[in-house]
């Protein structure tokens, strides 16, 4: 009976699993980085999901980098595709999409279109304009001697107007060169002069990185996860401590929010300065990376992103949440276990006063990212104290399971604020809506 009921259990896993995954746009990437020309040739075989064409009216839209030259198509016959010539700007980081329509999609039970492009990726690295100290440079992306970025700043994957989606890729490269995503690395191998990694990402994610330079790596498991240093100069002891410090960090967070949801996390030195978090990774400046005291700080604050940003998603449309959550479980969290938690919000406070006005404040429902000391002080110091008032109301206890249930309940899912106040609700059954509304909705 108990293997009657095992193997139907496991029949209805896989299939709820097929039909998941047949109603996800999925992405099957093979890229060719050329050192010499700075330059991509990709090939893209897309699955179409039946909900994506009937919600565009049985057509099919998608952009791609305008730089990018498409050099082949294939959806079967009966269909075409056709640019529109409008080019949009991405004003933040100045890269230019254009816009394609494919034709004939109506008519076709499975949709799948395979793309090849090719296209050279050579931004420029440029300070950020923002008028706080820990503003990095940054690029929409770039293929250099020295390192390669990619992102969804570079638009350099067809992109149909979706929230998620899953991707795996495999990425060829010279022999000397390391590559980086998010996701498992399955496998990587070597063909005449060239390394091929291949990597999986099963989870849904809203964009898809391709990072690589010539590094030095050091691994060791922490339970089931694989935790990576990505070192430009071999380094053993830095490694080993980043290595243990991740291993620390896992083990708290697990225990306080829940199983962290990537198979790897890794710690990749980066050729220029940044502080990046990504799915199962953190991009981290040469210089930032040997700063003494990063490690108890930046660097829990990137690892925690992965719950909050790259695991549980932001629907920005109704304001980011993570950047307050995040500091507030990471860098406030270490100072109060040092007895310094009242300091750390006291100061908070005194930059709200000192950066935010009449003219400037906004509900947190319309902060979307850092780009002065003011919106700073709002989208990541307000939005830490209202975790803390909600902590001192409903105790330490239930705050846990409150978070606990956010992330179990919207893990690789888009999630509001809205979304936490009905987590919190569900612990303790008490109404958060006249809570939410004034400190969440108003200035």
């Amino acid at each position: 009976m108990r293997t009657i009921l095992i193997s139907s259990l496991f029949l209805l896993m896989m299939s709820f699993s097929a039909i998941t995954k047949a109603q996800t746009l999925h992405h099957d990437i093979s890229v060719y980085v050329n050192l010499e020309r700075n330059s991509i040739d990709a090939t893209d075989n897309i699955r179409i999901p039946d909900e994506l064409i009937k919600k565009q009216h049985d057509s099919l839209i998608f952009t791609l980098n305008a730089d990018f030259l498409i050099t082949s198509t294939n959806m079967g016959n009966n269909f075409s595709i056709k640019e529109i010539r409008d080019l949009k700007k991405n004003s933040s980081k100045g890269v230019n999409e254009k816009k394609y329509y494919v034709s004939g999609t109506n008519k076709f039970s499975q949709k799948y279109l395979v793309l090849k492009y090719t296209g050279i990726i050579n931004g420029k690295i440029s300070a950020n304009p923002v008028d706080y100290a820990r503003g990095f440079s940054e690029t929409s992306g770039i293929i250099s001697k020295d390192g390669i970025y990619l992102a969804g700043s570079t638009k350099w994957i067809p992109d149909f107007g979706v929230d998620l989606f899953t991707f795996n890729m495999n990425v060829k490269i010279d022999s000397a060169w390391g590559v980086i995503s998010q996701g498992t690395r399955t496998k990587i191998e070597t063909v005449n002069d060239k390394k091929i990694s291949y990597y999986d990402c099963p989870y849904p994610s809203d964009e898809v990185y391709l990072v690589a330079a010539k590094w030095k790596e050091y691994n060791k498991k922490t339970g089931d996860i694989l935790v990576q240093a990505e070192l430009r100069k071999a380094d053993t002891a830095l490694a080993n401590k980043y290595i243990d410090a991740t291993s620390k960090y896992l083990s708290l967070y697990n225990n306080l929010i829940g199983p962290y949801p990537y198979s790897k996390f890794t710690l990749v030195e980066n050729f220029w300065e940044t502080g990046y978090g990504m799915p199962s990774f953190t991009l981290l400046g040469e210089q930032v990376i040997r700063l003494p005291f990063i490690i108890n700080s930046s660097y829990p604050h990137e690892l925690l992103h992965n719950y909050w940003g790259n695991s549980v998603y932001v629907d920005n449309e109704k304001g980011n949440w993570c950047e307050g959550l995040t500091v507030y479980l990471a860098d406030h969290l270490f100072k109060e276990q040092q007895g310094q938690g009242a300091e750390y919000r006291r100061n908070t406070l005194m930059k709200f006063t000192d950066f935010v006005n009449e003219k400037n404040d906004f509900p947190v429902t319309m902060f979307r990212s850092r780009n002065n000391s003011a919106e700073e002080a709002i989208g990541y110091g307000k939005v830490m104290m209202i975790f803390e008032m909600l902590r001192y109301d409903i105790g330490d206890d239930a705050f846990k399971k409150a978070i606990s249930e956010f992330y179990k309940t919207y893990k690789f899912k888009m999630a509001s604020f809205d979304d936490i106040r009905k987590s919190f609700e569900s612990i303790d059954g008490i109404n958060y809506k006249p809570f939410f509304e004034q400190w969440v909705t108003r200035k």
